[in-house]
C-alpha cells in the first residue's frame, strides 16, 4: 500500500502503536491491574521474554506506560498506564465488547 495513503489515514498513529505483536494483550493486562512483569508473563504463555521486553519498551517510550522498579531481592518491576496511555481504555473496551459481540 503506498505510504502517502497510510500516513493520510486519521488512524494510522493509533494503528501503529496496537498492531505491534502482543501490544494490545500487554495493554489489557496492564489496564486490568496484572501489571507485573512476571504475572503479565504468566498470562500471555506464548510470549517469549525478548518480545514481551521490546514490546514493554516501545510503550514506555512512546509514553504509553511508566515503568517502575522496586528495590526488592529479585527487582520488581510494574508498569501502569500514564494519562496519555489511560486515553486508549475506551478503545480496548469498544475492542473486548466487539470480540464478545462477533467472535
Amino acid at each position: 500500500m503506498d505510504n502517502h495513503i497510510l500516513n493520510e489515514c486519521p488512524i494510522q498513529p493509533v494503528v501503529d502503536i496496537l498492531s505491534g505483536k502482543w501490544t494490545s494483550y500487554i495493554l489489557w493486562e496492564i489496564y486490568n491491574k496484572n501489571n507485573h512483569y512476571g504475572s503479565i508473563k504468566k498470562q500471555l504463555p506464548g510470549i517469549s521474554t525478548r518480545t514481551l521486553a521490546v514490546r514493554l519498551k516501545f510503550l514506555e517510550n512512546k509514553g504509553i506506560l511508566s515503568r517502575t522498579v522496586f528495590n526488592t531481592n529479585p527487582p520488581t518491576v510494574t508498569y501502569d498506564l500514564t494519562n496519555k496511555g489511560l486515553t486508549l481504555a475506551p478503545i480496548l473496551k469498544s475492542m473486548k465488547t466487539w470480540s464478545e459481540l462477533y467472535q
